[in-house]
């Protein structure tokens, strides 16, 4: 049975796992491991999983191979890709910085003229030279480019930056930002109605458990009219709260979804509010 809409998955390294994890939340769980197989089958039958290389997941949304993929903005920009970005997905956050060794007396890339930067990003670094009037060489490695530096192989390097403890870890000091990336839900250019609307689907799902993750919910009494009005002073809600009355005369059940950082000061006011018997859970999926 040929399926609806093919999709490219990073194979490994930091968007593969953070990505089959959400799909498998949204209800899009891979049932095979990259580990085992190129050619993969969803828990929705209507969908193919192909596991590819980050760098080339572009590559199969724009020939037409896969309709949609999930890989990094740095590596659309990086391709050209005419791929459309459907929906950020809030993992695999990064900046695209220039470093220098700590000893370096380069303070920003106009310092870099007539230099070697080394780079996995080629066509990314010649934009960023190219908009700064700058002419250096570069030099396209496939992976460890923050060694270069200290190998004598380059003067500086175009890396992915997240916490900056590789960098410092070589003794690279960041002297500029290209740009900022993340993990994005993309799509072919040109829409196909069918496949669209199954895309369409996948990403409201996945848009909330997004939305679900920095909110719960949280189910309270209150004894008393008069408290019940002081609760719903102090409560946040993403619309308004929903009221039960409860079989003991006077007593109210409140059923609302807040903000998981309001949890710590909203806790006390609620307590102190008159709210009794609380209880704070995670949420699944918010649909708005």
């Amino acid at each position: 049975m040929e399926k609806e809409i093919r999709i490219a998955v990073p194979n490994k390294g930091v968007l593969c796992q953070p990505a089959l994890s959400l799909l498998a939340r949204a209800g899009f769980a891979a049932l095979d491991s990259p580990q085992d197989t190129l050619c993969a089958r969803c828990e929705d039958s209507r969908v193919e999983y192909l596991f590819v290389r980050a760098q080339d997941v572009p590559k199969y949304v724009d020939s037409g191979a896969a309709y949609a993929g999930i890989t990094g903005s740095d590596m659309l920009d990086e391709t050209g890709s005419g791929a459309r970005r459907v929906l950020d997905l809030g993992f695999g956050e990064c900046i695209i910085a220039l470093a220098v060794p700590e000893a370096s007396k380069a303070k920003s890339v106009r310092d870099l003229e007539g230099k070697r930067i080394a780079t996995k990003l080629p066509a990314t670094a010649r934009r960023y030279l190219k908009a700064e009037s700058v002419k250096a060489e570069i030099l396209e490695l496939s992976g460890a480019t923050e060694i270069a530096p200290a190998a004598n192989l380059a003067d500086a390097v175009i890396d992915h930056v997240q916490t900056g403890r590789t960098l410092r870890a070589n003794r690279l000091r960041k002297i500029g930002t290209l740009s900022a990336s993340s993990a994005f839900l993309v799509a072919a250019g040109k829409k196909e109605k069918a496949k669209e609307e199954l895309l369409q689907e996948m990403a409201l799902s996945l848009a909330g458990v997004l939305r679900a993750r920095s909110l719960k919910y949280l189910v309270l009494n209150a004894p008393s009219d008069a408290k019940l009005q002081r609760i719903l002073g102090v409560l946040p809600s993403m619309e308004s709260p929903t009221l039960m009355r409860l079989a003991k005369k006077g007593e109210w059940a409140i059923q609302t979804v807040v903000e998981a950082r309001q949890l710590p000061s909203l806790v006390r006011r609620v307590k102190l509010a008159g709210g009794k018997d609380m209880l704070v859970m995670p949420l699944e999926k918010v649909i708005p």
